[in-house]
């Protein structure tokens, strides 16, 4: 691998991805998240391989700090010890909730799978990856004779078929799957397709137009662009075919990955301790993921603010919901001004809440509880839908604040 001179050494940049997991760099969420909402990452440059998916030419080790929790138009907030709760607004219930779709009953699983993975983005990966197998072997000047254009989204499907059946039943190898050895080998995958007519798919698998795909200077380059099709049709089939209850998630997630890739996120207190970071709105009843987006630093399509990254990730989320849904998340994302700008718009939240964000009650981490179950309020006297809750848990006090 290959690294890209810049104001980092290696040395340097492997010291930041095997940073100390001390708790002044980690959330204490006991999920390894950093308690500040930091932006930071790093790239490493892969080596360009024509054959392998195309890798792209990445820009230099960045490191990308996120405004703190700031305002252009900071004033300071009052806060009531006494909470009055005539002043507090009943949030009224969401009647409609659960699947959107016209399926009759006893419709089989894989009609309900292509509700969320259509026919239309299995032609389009068709499309794009004859298109990709054309620009493979006109760049290296060969033809490949083993290669037959992919003309019938069956195809596709089968293949994605294969992909699912080794995710669940894992083999050494992937030639494994068609071993004639009676040990190995899947009956299921060989009379679908052939071991060299899946090699081939495989190798000239491709989401994108390698046409339309950006160069890493052009300023509209999007370092998930070969995967951004894909994600921006699976996104919009999540939400035709769910209303969600009324109680929604905003989170974060990582999915493992040890490739190289120039956002991969390294957090030791994670069951998950290298991978891709993914932010995600889901229905809290059932885990539905509603939204995501995939973090990669100030490149990504998360709109940045000076309200710092937890602000930013919430209302980018929260954008296509409707009013009175009620959002939860913890203290990375917490912040009085998130608070005030999502009932602005109609949308109720709760959060556990870091003592230093500004604009909460004086002292407020000073205050001791001494028995467990002990409880004090503040109401925001602007805004009285605002509490600030302060309660005596068995190992530590919570300040979350929420609206009612």
């Amino acid at each position: 691998m290959s690294w890209r001179k810049g104001n980092l050494t290696q040395a340097q940049i492997e010291e930041i991805l095997y940073a100390s997991s001390s708790d002044s760099e980690l959330s204490s969420e006991e999920h390894g998240w950093p308690t500040e909402d930091s932006d930071q990452f790093f790239l490493v440059e892969p080596e360009r391989n024509v054959d392998e998916q195309e890798s792209v030419e990445l820009p230099s080790p960045i490191l990308d700090v996120a405004a703190p929790d700031v305002n252009e138009n900071d004033t300071e907030i009052n806060w009531s010890c006494k909470v009055d709760n005539n002043l507090i607004e009943d949030n009224h219930k969401i009647r409609t909730s659960g699947p959107v779709h016209d399926l009759p009953v006893g419709s089989s699983p894989f009609d309900y799978f292509k509700l969320l993975f259509s026919t239309s983005m299995c032609e389009t990966i068709m499309i794009n990856t004859n298109k990709y197998a054309e620009y493979v072997q006109k760049e290296k000047n060969v033809t490949d004779g083993k290669w037959k254009p992919i003309e019938h989204i069956s195809e596709i499907w089968n293949f994605i078929a294969i992909i699912l059946i080794m995710s669940i039943a894992k083999f050494p190898k992937m030639k494994n799957y068609w071993s004639t050895n009676p040990i190995l080998g899947n009956e299921m995958i060989k009379n679908t397709m052939t071991r060299d007519r899946f090699m081939k798919i495989l190798k000239y698998f491709h989401l994108s137009d390698r046409e339309m795909e950006k160069v890493a200077s052009d300023e509209e380059f999007y370092l998930m662009q070969k995967l951004d099709p894909l994600m921006t049709d699976m996104k919009k089939n999540f939400k035709s075919h769910f209303k969600p209850y009324q109680n929604m998630s905003v989170d974060e997630a990582m999915i493992k990955y040890k490739g190289r890739l120039g956002i991969i996120q390294y957090m030791p207190k994670k069951p998950t301790k290298r991978g891709i970071k993914i932010w995600m709105l889901c229905d809290s009843s059932f885990g539905y993921v509603y939204d995501f987006d995939v973090y990669c630093g100030k490149k990504d399509k998360i709109p940045r603010s000076k309200k710092g990254l937890g602000y930013d990730v919430v209302t980018h989320l929260a954008k296509s919901l409707n009013p009175r849904y009620c959002l939860y998340f913890d203290r990375f994302f917490t912040s009085v001004h998130l608070m005030k700008d999502l009932l602005a718009r109609g949308i109720y939240s709760t959060g556990t809440v870091q003592t230093n964000r500004k604009f909460l009650p004086k002292d407020l981490g000073k205050i001791k509880l001494q028995t467990t179950g002990e409880i004090r309020c503040f109401q925001f006297t602007e805004e009285p839908n605002l509490l600030c809750t302060i309660w005596k848990d068995k190992k530590r006090n919570i300040f979350p604040l929420h609206r009612q």
